[in-house]
């Protein structure tokens, strides 16, 4: 994230801990290895909402699309790894929903049992969503494409969105 929105390339020594208001992305705790510990990942996040309060914080999980790598969809590591990411976010979600938070769980990409993604399989494009809070509708019987993500956390923030896409089934009527 820090390549795609900072600078690039990624220097762990310049880059790994970002406090830099001049930044596109201020405050920021970035990881170089696929690898690097989802509860290591989410405590490096409480500590950023904590300290910084930001309007909006992306938690990017790396385990499980490592371990889907490394052994296919249909393994028990694989199901193991979004287990141990389900346990570690049970930790958090009761205190961000009791503090207001609207929280958005999903996937960038599903996996196959060649290892790999990026296809037209469903297993490949189908990701899980779950909404938290009380801007969401919870009454949403659509299919949700990823692409009106962006725009509906927009609508969110109150910020323009005008050229992006919406899916306002999501949403309840006080966003």
């Amino acid at each position: 994230m820090g390549e795609l929105y900072n600078r690039a390339p990624f220097v762990a020594t310049r880059d790994r801990f970002t406090n830099d208001k001049q930044l596109t992305i201020q405050h920021g705790c970035f990881y170089q290895a696929d690898h690097y510990p989802d509860d290591h990942l989410f405590v490096d996040a409480e500590y950023l909402r904590t300290q910084y309060s930001p309007d909006f914080l992306l938690i990017h999980p790396m385990n499980i699309d490592d371990t889907g790598h490394k052994f296919g969809l249909d393994s028990s590591q694989y199901r193991n790894a979004a287990r141990k990411t389900d346990i570690i976010l049970s930790n958090y979600l009761p205190l961000w929903i009791e503090q207001g938070y609207q929280i958005i769980v999903t996937s960038d990409h599903g996996m196959n049992n060649d290892h790999s993604h990026g296809g037209i399989l469903l297993e490949e494009r189908a990701v899980p969503l779950f909404v938290i809070g009380d801007k969401f509708s919870h009454q949403a019987q659509c299919t949700v494409e990823q692409t009106t993500l962006c725009g509906t956390i927009c609508a969110l923030l109150g910020i323009d969105y005008v050229d992006k896409k919406i899916c306002h089934e999501l949403l309840s009527g006080d966003h």
